[in-house]
């Protein structure tokens, strides 16, 4: 009995061993829950590389306010120098006296109570007058850019003689942060030169009581001188008998029986238009045929089929006609940028300067 005893003991034990195995089976290979929260993936974010694409745009761009505030600049520059408070230079152009010596130190700056002092010791070196009338300025646009020059007229300069209400004019420029002289002249009894407001410039004069002279030139928006053209016309053929190169006109003339007068036109234009010497000139003539009372007579066949013609060939004096001439003019002004619209500019008006401060030089 004791022996079965243990036997089913035994029994049992193994018994509840495998019941003990197939439960902890069950656990391992069960399903995983539906409401058991996921494992979270984390997922490492992509490296964004910038690029900077190259700009269409230019790094500077000509608007309106750069050239506004070029002129402002300029316009205080111009202020400053009238208040004698800033210099201008003449190392672009050395005003020459008539002994061809500079009135101004090259690489020196003067004030303009400075510039009095040297106009007035020099022009006034053999008068009794020690100062000038008056002093005028206006701002003028050269070349029609939009940017002003300062231009400045000295008054009462005694040039031809006391009281002949000759000027000296300047024309300044403000330039690279200074202030630079560009242009200058005169104007006296037998000189008459004007400028306009865009810079173009005429100037006549007699040099006797049938000759006389005229210029014509242009300041570009940049300062620089452009010289066009200069005409001298000779009314007399008499005056033409002391020249080597046209004194057979007049002879000849007077050998075929011509009473008409004849108008010899020298045309000059510079070979090189980087230099504005005197004797760097190209050279034309033409003529003029005028009628016992004074009047022009317009005929194209004075230059192909006249008597007038057969004068110039047999004096061996080339020439070109009218018309050639002003194709030629016309070329030159395109050219240096004369258009028709700086050419018809308003003539310069012009304001009196205060003369309190240079009360040594200018008449109160």
């Amino acid at each position: 009995m004791k022996k079965n005893k243990y036997i089913y003991i035994i029994l049992f034990i193994t018994l509840m061993l495998m019941l003990s195995g197939c439960k902890k089976s069950e656990s391992v290979n069960a399903p995983k829950s539906l409401t058991t929260a996921p494992t979270a993936t984390v997922i490492a974010s992509p490296t964004i590389t910038t690029t900077i694409e190259p700009s269409t745009t230019p790094s500077i761009v000509p608007t309106t306010e750069s050239a506004l505030t070029l002129k402002e600049l300029s316009m205080e520059a111009y202020e400053k120098f009238m208040k004698n408070e800033t210099k201008v230079s003449f190392d672009h152009l050395m005003p020459i006296g008539y002994t061809e010596e500079a009135l101004y130190k090259k690489g020196s700056e003067y004030t303009l109570s400075e510039i009095l002092d040297v106009i007035t010791a020099y022009y006034f070196k053999n008068t009794l007058n020690k100062k000038i009338k008056n002093i005028d300025y206006s701002y003028i646009d050269c070349g029609k850019d939009g940017v002003n020059e300062l231009a400045l007229r000295f008054n009462g300069m005694d040039i031809y003689d006391k009281d002949d209400d000759s000027t000296l004019v300047y024309i300044i420029k403000y330039i690279d942060g200074k202030l630079s002289l560009r242009y200058y002249y005169e104007t006296w009894a037998r000189s008459d030169s004007t400028m306009n407001e865009y810079g173009y410039y005429q100037s006549g004069g007699s040099n006797g009581a049938s000759n006389h002279m005229v210029d014509y030139s242009l300041i570009d928006k940049d300062g620089n001188w452009k010289f066009i053209v200069s005409i001298e016309s000779e009314l007399d053929m008499n005056q033409l008998a002391w020249s080597d190169e046209l004194g057979q006109v007049p002879k000849v003339a007077e050998v075929k029986g011509i009473s008409a007068e004849i108008e010899l036109d020298t045309i000059c234009f510079d070979k090189d238009d980087n230099s504005s010497e005197v004797d760097n000139k190209e050279c034309f003539y033409t003529f003029y045929v005028y009628d016992n009372n004074g009047e022009l007579i317009k005929d194209a066949s004075l230059y192909t089929n006249s008597v007038y013609k057969e004068i110039f060939d047999e004096a061996r004096v080339p020439f070109i006609t009218p018309d050639e001439v002003s194709n030629m003019i016309a070329e030159k002004e395109e050219k240096v940028l004369a258009t028709a619209e700086i050419k018809e500019g308003e003539e310069i008006t012009w304001k009196t300067l205060s003369g309190n401060m240079f009360s040594d030089y200018v008449e109160s």
